[in-house]
């Protein structure tokens, strides 16, 4: 079994520590279910054709998945201490929240039928080119 057939992309391959962990548990079910033998040059093989694993293959999958569990838990810490100490800073942190300065003059341009009744929500967000999510937003910027 190989993965050469499944889509890629750079992002997918570098993938996170969960992404890797749970592909590998995806690939070692397949193994288990169809009674495989899996090698991986240089580092380990994966014998279930007996239905069985052998005592060291079993530790080093199950080391594996504490390392890379250790690993996510590393990069969360880092996350978090970044974001606090970039709160500290007074740096904001987040998407910036809109402002009447920030809605499309093509929106402006038609808000007026929408308040004269003429469009409704889904229309007013088909002739603007926009969800309706951020028609909701702008309507209540203007009016909020």
């Amino acid at each position: 079994m190989s993965g050469k057939n499944k889509p890629r992309n750079s992002l997918q391959q570098a993938g996170t520590g969960k992404n890797q962990q749970s592909q590998l548990c995806e690939i070692i079910d397949r193994i288990q279910k169809q009674k495989l033998r899996l090698e991986i040059i240089g580092s380990i093989t994966i014998d279930y054709r007996s239905g069985e694993l052998d005592p060291m293959t079993k530790a080093f999958l199950q080391m594996s998945g504490i390392f890379a569990k250790l690993e996510l838990s590393m990069i969360r810490a880092r996350v978090r201490s970044g974001i606090a100490n970039a709160k500290a800073k007074g740096t904001k942190i987040g998407r910036p929240q809109a402002t009447v300065d920030d809605i499309s003059a093509v929106f402006l341009r038609h808000y007026p039928a929408y308040k004269k009744k003429q469009l409704n929500v889904s229309e007013l967000a088909r002739v603007c080119d926009l969800s309706r999510t951020t028609v909701y937003k702008y309507i209540d910027l203007l009016e909020g």
